[in-house]
């Protein structure tokens, strides 16, 4: 959500601060899920607010598959950010909470928005140096503002993994600007592919590629292939019969976050579309023409021609974190901000981070045990530790470290490059090593709307004094469209609400687990009453009644 617009030291930086009032100042960065569930619960009368972000509106980021292809218009999952900072627009109990201090609409003091890029942070002055990037500023447009606390929430970006030929020749989809160029992309390749009378060039350019099978990547997969059926069949015959849709995982599994059955449940509805699921596949580089692949198990190198690739593997910290991280020497996470459990900045004293930026502290650390997990893992007592002994002891304590299934993975895919001295065995240092490098990239919550959206509004919660708990993620389900008017959702109120030993009680303790078109009816249902506005309610309805009456939008407009 962040523009990458580099600090400018040649310009002159007006003071923006606003005056002081005897409440204390706070900045609030980026208009995402935290970033607004923040605002909309923040105790204006308490502090004063200043949101700064270089998007002017909120963005139901889930909607993105939906609006590449149609289905949803773009605008329907928009929402002015300056609307949202209203009293009208504040949750309903929060709205009671105001009431019972003697506020209403008519004493009600809105934050302040500014459209600008936060350029750099200076966590040890307090402040920080902003730049307006639109469209009609002038070369050095540009403010700073002092804060007493500092919010960060300015989201991620796309985790390349530095794989070569990504950032020149795949796409991303984070933004709606990304949604529409993709759209644009895939008409264009359609009637292209209509001007061409040899069949393998049709091939060619009708051919899309996905990378990454998480739940960007298999709801893209499954509206394009629902989209190509439903709506460019009638239009495009020939260039329909050429078209290929190739989702690639680097897991055995689709959708390896949620439940074996929904995993399995949606291979078998893919299998059912023309997406061609290539699985235990790692992409080495990305082409003009082509994605290269490596099977992870056979070791073969192949190659994919595609027109357009789609990467969504992951996301990592955008620039501004990255280099406010790089500042700080209790900073030891690369995935985001690492923060404790009040949301406060490691080494800072009043800088606190939210959502797909944050990575929260796990007291969990595999590396806090190293010794002991060595020793356990040295069952000859050699000293050193080879590929099948280090196998072995992730899958033995994975019950009590979740993340040591990625270190096994790791290890299975890399362990050449981690064996440094080529002796074919680790000694402790570089299993030490090993440990540290893993953590560092890791996160113990997914970068996902829920988690960032009660991020936000525990942070709000902690301003206002209304707790001093720390913070919990409650974790409601999870969803994902899967094609042919089928969804997959992961039910997990009723498991969360249980006190942690009773958890892994059967039946009390397990998800719900629906699949198929009930499924895709409550998918509906909770994305429509998640809408950030009533009007996003009413008109991604009547999206999706205009898509089932009258088919989707196939103009590049």
């Amino acid at each position: 959500m962040a523009i990458e617009t580099p600090f400018a030291e040649e310009c002159t930086y007006v003071d923006r601060t606003l005056e002081s009032s005897g409440r204390e100042n706070i900045v609030v960065l980026g208009t995402g899920w935290a970033a607004v569930k923040f605002l909309q619960n923040i105790d204006t009368s308490s502090f004063d607010v200043t949101v700064v972000s270089p998007r002017n509106y909120f963005l139901f980021t889930p909607f993105l598959p939906s609006c590449v292809v149609g289905t949803v218009e773009g605008r329907s999952i928009v929402e002015p950010i300056r609307k949202l900072l209203r009293y009208e627009a504040r949750p309903l109990t929060r709205q009671l909470k105001d009431k019972i201090a003697g506020i209403d609409k008519d004493n009600f003091r809105e934050a302040r928005f500014l459209e600008s890029a936060c350029t750099k942070i200076d966590f040890e002055q307090s402040c920080i140096y902003c730049q307006d990037v639109s469209s009609v500023a002038r070369v050095c447009d540009t403010f700073r503002l002092e804060y007493d606390r500092l919010v960060i929430a300015v989201g991620a970006t796309s985790n390349t993994f530095n794989t070569p030929g990504v950032k020149e020749h795949a796409v991303f989809l984070k933004e709606l600007s990304d949604a529409n160029s993709i759209r644009d992309r895939l008409l264009d390749a359609f009637e292209s592919a209509a001007l061409q009378d040899d069949q393998a060039t049709k091939q060619q350019l009708c051919t899309f590629v996905v990378v990454g099978a998480g739940p960007t990547g298999v709801e893209f997969a499954a509206e394009l292939d629902d989209h190509i059926r439903e709506d460019l069949t009638p239009l495009y015959p020939k260039e329909v019969a050429a078209t290929r849709v190739i989702l690639i995982s680097s897991t055995d599994d689709l959708l390896s976050s949620y439940d074996k059955q929904i995993s399995d449940f949606t291979a078998e509805v893919l299998k059912q579309s023309r997406v061609e699921v290539r699985s235990g596949v790692r992409v080495t580089e990305v082409t003009a023409t082509s994605v290269v692949c490596k099977d992870k198990e056979t070791g073969e190198v192949f190659q994919v021609p595609s027109s357009l690739t789609l990467w969504s593997t992951g996301v990592k910290p955008v620039r501004l974190v990255e280099n406010l991280i790089g500042q700080i020497p209790e900073q030891t996470k690369r995935s985001g901000l690492l923060v404790d459990k009040g949301m406060k900045a490691y080494g800072t004293a009043n800088i606190y981070a939210a959502g797909d930026c944050a990575t929260l502290y796990s007291d969990q650390a595999m590396f806090d045990d190293v010794e002991g997990l060595f020793v356990q893992a040295d069952k000859d007592g050699g000293g050193t530790l080879d590929k099948i002994e280090l196998l072995d002891i992730f899958d033995q304590v994975s019950s009590q470290y979740p993340q040591a299934q990625v270190f096994k993975s790791r290890i299975d895919e890399d362990f050449s490059e981690i064996d440094a001295d080529g002796s074919g065995a680790l000694d402790i240092d570089e299993f030490k090593a090993l440990l540290l490098d893993v953590d560092a990239s890791l996160r113990n919550l997914p970068p996902t709307a829920q988690v960032a959206g009660q991020q936000g509004g525990f942070l709000a919660a902690q301003f206002n004094g209304e707790t001093k708990s720390d913070f919990k993620y409650f974790h409601k389900g999870s969803m994902a469209y899967i094609g042919r008017d089928k969804a997959a959702a992961q039910v997990s109120m009723l498991k969360s609400l249980l006190p942690g030993p009773l958890q892994g009680l059967p039946l009390l303790g397990d998800d719900i687990i629906i699949t198929g078109k009930l499924a895709e009816i409550v998918w509906k249902f909770l994305y429509l009453d998640m809408q950030i506005s009533n009007r996003n309610k009413l008109q991604v309805g009547f999206d999706w009644l205009k898509a089932d009456l009258f088919g989707r939008d196939t103009s590049r407009a």
